[in-house]
């Protein structure tokens, strides 16, 4: 049972509880979906940890878990375009633009599934989503820094959310991009290469700590509005 319980799984547990807990009775269908989208996910990662032991100790019969993830990208590619379609909007028009974005990502992810089986884990498609997830949140943040009207940041739901989502996904690109040239580095300091999954790690707690922060503020605003 304890297999269950990572640093991973445990931080995504504990956001997912904070959401329930702040924005079940949200208005905003924007904000309700992070609950689902955050249970999703919780279940994909829970399915993976219990695939990948099922598969260690039977490879004649059980496959890898890259299935499980695979499926999890088309829920990541529909939740973060949908969520920043509606972060954006409130600067600029960019449906049409993330509904066409949304579609060649969902084309370009069936295709590497259908041509290189969906037990291997599509690399490319989780790539290009991470570029364009870093690409949307810079962007939230040009308009923010242009935009005239004051807003209080440590208290502003949206900033810290774009926040944590824009941290994980360049801190976990670049880690990508440069992990051989980060391990051999550590190689040569004479240290074990399996230190670097810690790295990982801590891009897992910045982003879980700043959306269950962004959860509570978006509470706090809520309640304001209400008063």
């Amino acid at each position: 049972m304890l297999k269950f319980f990572t640093i991973n799984t445990i931080a995504e547990i504990i956001c997912f509880l904070i959401a329930i807990t702040c924005l079940s009775k949200d208005k905003m269908a924007a904000w309700r979906i992070r609950i689902l989208f955050l249970l999703i996910t919780c279940i994909a990662e829970l399915t993976g940890i219990y695939v990948k032991h099922l598969y260690l100790s039977d490879r004649v019969h059980i496959h890898p878990n890259a299935w499980v993830y695979n499926i999890l990208i088309f829920f990541q590619i529909a939740f973060f375009n949908f969520i920043f379609q509606q972060t954006l909007k409130k600067f600029i028009q960019v449906t049409p633009f993330i509904i066409v974005i949304s579609s060649l990502l969902i084309i370009l992810h069936v295709y590497e599934i259908c041509s290189q089986s969906v037990y291997i884990y599509d690399d490319l498609a989780n790539s290009a989503l991470s570029i364009l997830i870093v690409l949307y949140s810079l962007y939230y943040f040009f308009h923010l820094i242009k935009d005239e009207k004051p807003i209080n940041i440590g208290l502003s739901a949206d900033f810290w959310w774009v926040a944590g989502t824009l941290l994980f996904y360049f801190g976990t690109t670049a880690y990508n991009v440069f992990y051989e040239q980060l391990s051999s580095i550590v190689t040569k300091t004479g240290q074990n290469p399996g230190v670097l999954k810690y790295l990982h790690n801590v891009f897992n707690i910045i982003l879980y700590g700043c959306w269950s922060y962004s959860f509570i503020c978006r509470r706090w605003e809520t309640k304001k509005s209400e008063s």
